[in-house]
């Protein structure tokens, strides 16, 4: 079996700004990230994500406005670290994340600082329990590009030629699609072998 934890499917709503003062972040312990993109799931992104000493394949469907489907299950660092060396640098995403709990809720603006090709550029999203929560926007954040597909981490992840996603793995591939048929058949939707 792939991990330790049980895999994750639900509708993903959130809500993406950028960031007007990124000073909101002083002072905040962030988290580097490095996550790669690929290809070869029809209707899907596959998304390997690193995130300190653990390591996620994340299956997400194409964005209708705010929501999307997301499915999610971790897997060997090894093998994301191996699967992401073979990434050519500039379809690459690395950045700090920053969480900032809001006040008085259970929600949490996750603020990303990006690297490498996209230094200088600050994202804070939240996610939300349903697409009409109404949720304070504080005034560090900038203009709100939740539909702007440019900021999207998988545009974002295009090298500057305009190479499409690699292909992924084979190994990469088959976990995928169990993790999608656990999803639509419902059953336990862990990455791992049975």
């Amino acid at each position: 079996m792939i991990g330790a934890e049980t895999a994750t499917a639900a509708a993903e709503i959130e809500r993406k700004f950028l960031v007007r003062d990124s000073g909101i972040v002083a002072g905040l312990a962030g988290t580097p990230l490095v996550q790669g993109y690929f290809s070869g799931l029809e209707g899907w992104t596959l998304r390997l994500r690193t995130a300190g000493d653990r390591a996620w394949l994340t299956l997400k469907s194409a964005p209708s406005g705010m929501t999307r489907q997301e499915i999610e299950s971790p897997v060997p660092f090894e093998l994301a670290s191996r699967l992401l060396a073979s990434v050519p640098p500039d379809q690459l995403i690395s950045k700090i994340r920053y969480r900032l709990p809001v006040p008085g809720t259970a929600l949490a603006w996750e603020i990303d600082r990006f690297l490498e090709r996209h230094h200088g550029l600050w994202l804070a999203e939240i996610e939300l329990p349903r697409a009409d929560y109404a949720v304070d926007l504080p005034a560090w954040l900038g203009p709100e590009v939740t539909g702007d597909p440019r900021y999207h981490n998988a545009a974002l992840a295009v090298s500057p030629g305009g190479a499409a996603p690699l292909p992924a793995p084979a190994e990469l591939l088959a976990l995928a699609r169990r993790l999608l048929e656990g999803a639509q058949s419902g059953r336990d939707l862990h990455a791992g072998a049975d």
